[in-house]
């Protein structure tokens, strides 16, 4: 391609981006797809659940043991272990919460006097106000996430029960020489979400129990609510042990200095074990990714979804390399190509 095709490639492009822009923001296309996304979001979160727990049913289902017992069976054990859960976690998280938000609005918060100056200063210019906000956020954020993801639940059972692979069933409408390709993807994706699910839940128990106990010693009284917060945090790549380890080192510090230092060499160890040995080892296999496109895909879908999103960012980001690569192979872009600028390459 010469310079003046290419001039004259850029400046179509450009002007194209121009105008999509305009008519995205002036007929308001946005609100239209943000509804028509979340209208439909359930379904995608259903289809993530069928992918997940279909080798599961697949691999408990045999000839004496009917694929929909199977299915009635697991669904249910879930269903019990989420409320079972509720019932025990919800209560005292609530209660911490309550408790934090009552000791803050009554001034009893105890601290060590160079902290507690810090903390008026963070208060006479609202920052504590900010923060509180941002809490309000996620918990809305996270009360968003269960509905969806009990509306999800639902429908994924239905899709598990009557075996309907609804993305299969929509491949019979494809010209039949194009269907293998469409099923290989279909397998792929099957297969990384099951892998990835599988080395997330191996990492957060082992790095769980790992973290249980160091912090059995620093702090008794709650390292097993320490152990958790910093288990769920390291789920987040590369970001995650510094959202889960400053807060930690910050409060131990605060009751007792000396804490604070065994806390702070406690983490380091700790992670320095789980991002040497146990990561490589657990996810080695499904997530083959370079760390500048983990980066983007973190701060996309962290922006996208919150921490949901920001946890799950290597799956989806395997997701559209995916689809990208199924839509190369059907010469898609190519075509596209043809149809742009009326001709044939």
């Amino acid at each position: 391609m010469n310079k003046i095709q290419f001039a004259k490639n850029l400046i179509f492009y450009c002007i194209t981006a121009i105008l999509l822009y305009y008519v995205f923001s002036l007929f308001q296309i946005k609100s239209l797809v943000c509804y028509i996304f979340h209208l439909f979001f359930p379904l995608l979160i259903a289809l993530f659940f069928h992918f997940l727990l279909d080798p599961v049913i697949d691999y408990f289902s045999s000839e004496r043991l009917d694929r929909k017992i199977v299915v009635v069976h697991i669904y249910l054990s879930l269903s019990l272990l989420f409320l079972i859960a509720c019932y025990f976690a919800a209560p005292y998280i609530l209660n911490q919460c309550l408790r934090f938000y009552n000791q803050y609005c009554n001034g009893t918060m105890k601290l060590n006097p160079i902290f507690s100056t810090i903390f008026d200063f963070l208060e006479q210019y609202q920052v504590i106000d900010y923060l509180l906000d941002i809490l309000n956020g996620w918990t809305q954020s996270l009360i968003y996430w269960v509905t969806n993801i009990l509306l999800a639940m639902g429908i994924s059972f239905y899709l598990s029960y009557d075996n309907l692979h609804l993305i299969e069933n929509m491949i019979v409408f494809i010209p039949f020489q194009k269907q293998g390709l469409f099923m290989q993807t279909l397998k792929k994706i099957k297969l990384l979400t099951y892998q990835f699910m599988k080395s997330i839940l191996l990492d957060f128990i082992f790095f769980f129990g790992m973290c249980l106990i160091p912090f059995f010693f620093i702090d008794e009284n709650i390292f097993l609510w320490i152990a958790l917060f910093l288990a769920i945090t390291n789920l987040i790549p590369y970001i995650g042990p510094y959202i889960g380890g400053i807060p930690i080192v910050i409060y131990e510090y605060v009751s007792h200095p000396e804490m604070g230092y065994a806390a702070f060499i406690a983490i380091v160890v700790l992670q320095y074990l789980e991002s040497s040995f146990l990561q490589p080892y657990l996810f080695s296999k499904c997530v083959k990714q370079h760390p500048i496109s983990l980066f983007i895909a973190l701060t996309l879908f962290g922006d996208l979804f919150g921490l949901v999103g920001m946890i799950f960012s290597p799956l989806i980001l395997s997701y559209c390399q995916y689809i990208f690569e199924l839509l190369q192979e059907l010469h898609v872009f190519i075509k596209l190509k043809q149809i742009v600028f009326h001709r044939i390459e």
